[in-house]
């Protein structure tokens, strides 16, 4: 089972991938803030985030430093309308793993998840093998 938080504040894009995504072996959960979607992340274990261009406390900026302090191994993508691409020139230098076009397939949805999921994976594993050979 993946966890992923969606961190919005449009319940219809939430609630529609949340019903899909269930049955994908995906459990997603909606943050309205960053403070929630840090509280998500780590009750869950949530290894993805995707955020919004723009969401109630801030922008995808905010939610990319967040996760490089206090997540580092989770993958971020974000969700982002055609317009906004003048706005996002750096969000995959400055850590994005992705940018997902809205508006997006189901199964793009979920194979991106997937990859994420996987890339987060991976992140840990190697976090934990340099922890263990400095130790």
């Amino acid at each position: 089972m993946i966890d992923c938080v969606f961190l919005t504040c449009f319940q219809y894009d939430f609630s529609f991938l949340a019903t899909v995504l269930h049955y994908s072996h995906i459990r997603f959960h909606r943050a309205d803030t960053l403070d929630e979607a840090d509280f998500l992340l780590t009750v869950t274990g949530g290894t993805v985030l995707l955020s919004d261009v723009t969401f109630l406390d801030g922008c995808w900026r905010e939610a990319l430093r967040m996760v490089s302090e206090v997540h580092p191994t989770v993958a971020v993508s974000v969700v982002a309308e055609r317009m906004d691409r003048p706005f996002l020139p750096d969000a995959l230098t400055l850590g994005a793993c992705s940018i997902l076009w809205k508006p997006y397939g189901v199964d793009e949805a979920i194979v991106l998840i997937r990859t994420l999921d996987e890339a987060a994976r991976y992140r840990a594993e190697l976090k934990d093998h340099v922890t263990k050979a400095v130790a």
